[in-house]
């Protein structure tokens, strides 16, 4: 007789996440955080994980708390004498223990000052917290005293001289005023946002606020610009939708749709038809807002679409390649077409496309004709095309349509090694489960999204966001396609369970977890 073994409940580990620190040292510190961890003041005695020089912050401010059963991590603030401001509003008091838990996105910003936060404190803090900052990334300071206008690009002329390709040549430019600093935007081609709004023209900048272009981070300190020398920023794409309507809101075609995916997901649409996948896709691509966020690195999509709107785009449906050219013509081709003439010089594209040959592994055959290569070869050109542009969500609606099988297996693999490339990528299928590793079978998709019509309210609802795996659990089905019959109604060939399963899942998310 077999042994009885205790299974016992084994977390997750904590997903990466960083904290950029800057206290009144002025010395900006990534402090990576690795599940729960307490914040508080250099104090003798006091150990808390998190610690500054100032004397503002409290000996046990605050907590991160990482929620292991969805993978995010909340900030608390205990009940501190002067409070954490989180993008701008403090945290209210919420019981003993101390304010609601805040949870925390790509991008956030947490600041310890004083009331008015146009009057900053000198040993005010910043805190920023990152799931794209690079640890290897090297953090400039650049003092401004002596200078009125500070010009900042790519170019050769400008003040602050940035390496980061997804700047423009003459982006923004800082000029000194009362009280502050304006930003201005020299009409870049990937736009300026302060603290996580986008710039419209010109902006009033305080003491403490933060600029974003491109992949970098300037932070205004005293007399100080704190700012990275980036590599590409990875992708975090965070879905808030409560609701999307037509007709002057009397028909909503989405309800309470709320998942996260990261860089390297493969992400896999499922719905009925009429359900709202092809409404969530516009929602997602900013073309036919809903009530909601769509967040993308800590940015709202909705209030940056300018500087947002090339970092999540459509892929066509198959990509055909020009058997007569060479591959490195090819990527300039469309390196032509993706990079704005005004802000990328030649050099500039041969330098990206060189970037991404090298990346992809492709440089020793650049000079070769595309007609030349093999299967495996044409793939990666087809991954290379596709990245070198700064896109860091690719959707594909139904790109395997009208394909056969095999093609169709080409197309998702191709889809699949981008996603590899520190890429979102989601897909619109009818044929999920040809999209498999030809030699482990397995699924390439990383995380499927369900979309059921309920016919309580005739709205696409949110049935299932999690693995491959959990969805045939979920819905007690073998194959990826089969849960279109679970949740289609009798008149399509379905069972008509769509809220028996939205209600199952719905229920699944109101487990404890910190909110």
């Amino acid at each position: 007789m077999e042994m009885q073994k205790t299974m016992y409940y084994q977390p997750a580990p904590p997903l990466p996440a960083t904290l950029l620190v800057i206290d009144c040292t002025c010395k900006p510190r990534l402090i990576p955080l690795r599940g729960s961890m307490t914040f508080g003041r250099l104090y003798n005695g006091e150990l808390c994980n998190i610690t500054v020089q100032s004397a503002i912050v409290g000996r046990h401010h605050g907590e991160f708390v990482y929620d292991d059963s969805e993978g995010v991590y909340y900030y608390i603030d205990n009940n501190s004498l002067n409070g954490t401001f989180i993008n701008g509003t403090k945290l209210e008091k919420y019981n003993e223990r101390g304010s609601r838990a805040f949870r925390l996105t790509d991008g956030d910003i947490l600041r310890v000052d004083r009331k008015t936060l146009d009057r900053p404190h000198p040993e005010a803090v910043i805190m920023i917290y990152c799931t794209s900052v690079r640890f290897d990334e090297s953090w400039r300071i650049f003092d401004t005293q002596q200078l009125v206008n500070i010009t900042i690009g790519r170019g050769e002329n400008n003040v602050i001289r940035l390496t980061d390709l997804a700047a423009s040549r003459e982006h923004a430019v800082l000029r000194r005023s009362p009280g502050g600093w304006t930003l201005f935007d020299n009409n870049s081609q990937n736009g300026v946002s302060v603290n996580g709004r986008g710039v419209q023209g010109s902006a009033h900048v305080s003491d403490h606020d933060v600029i974003k272009l491109g992949n970098t981070t300037i932070i205004v300190f005293g007399n100080v610009l704190i700012f990275n020398n980036p590599k590409e920023v990875t992708g975090n794409l965070a879905v808030q939708i409560v609701r999307k309507t037509v007709d002057f809101g009397r028909k909503t075609l989405l309800s309470n749709i709320r998942f996260q995916v990261d860089s390297g997901d493969f992400v896999l649409i499922l719905g009925g038809s009429g359900a709202g996948k092809t409404t969530l896709v516009k929602a997602i691509l900013g073309d036919g807002k809903a009530e909601g966020r769509i967040i993308l690195n800590g940015q709202n999509l909705y209030e940056n679409f300018k500087s947002m709107k090339s970092q999540i785009g459509l892929v066509p449906q198959f990509l055909t390649l020009r058997l007569n050219d060479t591959v490195k013509n090819t990527l300039m081709d469309i390196a032509d077409i993706k990079l704005d003439r005004k802000n990328y010089s030649k050099e500039d594209k041969l330098r990206r496309i060189n970037e991404i040959m090298d990346k992809v592994g492709i440089t020793k055959l650049q000079n070769h004709l595309i007609g030349q290569l093999s299967g495996g070869q044409k793939k990666k050109v087809s991954v290379a095309y596709q990245l070198v542009g700064f896109q860091k969500v690719f959707i594909c609606d139904e790109p395997d349509s009208g394909l056969d099988a095999a093609s169709r297996t080409q197309q998702m693999e191709i889809l699949r090694e981008i996603a590899n490339n520190d890429k979102i990528v989601m897909v619109i299928s009818h044929e999920p489960d040809d999209a498999v590793n030809v030699e482990t079978g397995e699924s390439l998709f990383t995380k499927v999204v369900v979309i059921a019509k309920s016919a309580k309210d005739n709205a696409g609802h949110l049935a299932y966001f999690g693995d491959t795996q959990g969805a045939l659990e979920h819905f007690g089905v073998k194959k990826l396609q089969d849960i279109m019959i679970e949740i289609n109604p009798p008149y399509e060939g379905g069972k008509g369970l769509a809220d028996v399963y939205i209600d199952k899942y719905q229920m699944m998310q109101r487990r404890p977890h910190y909110e």
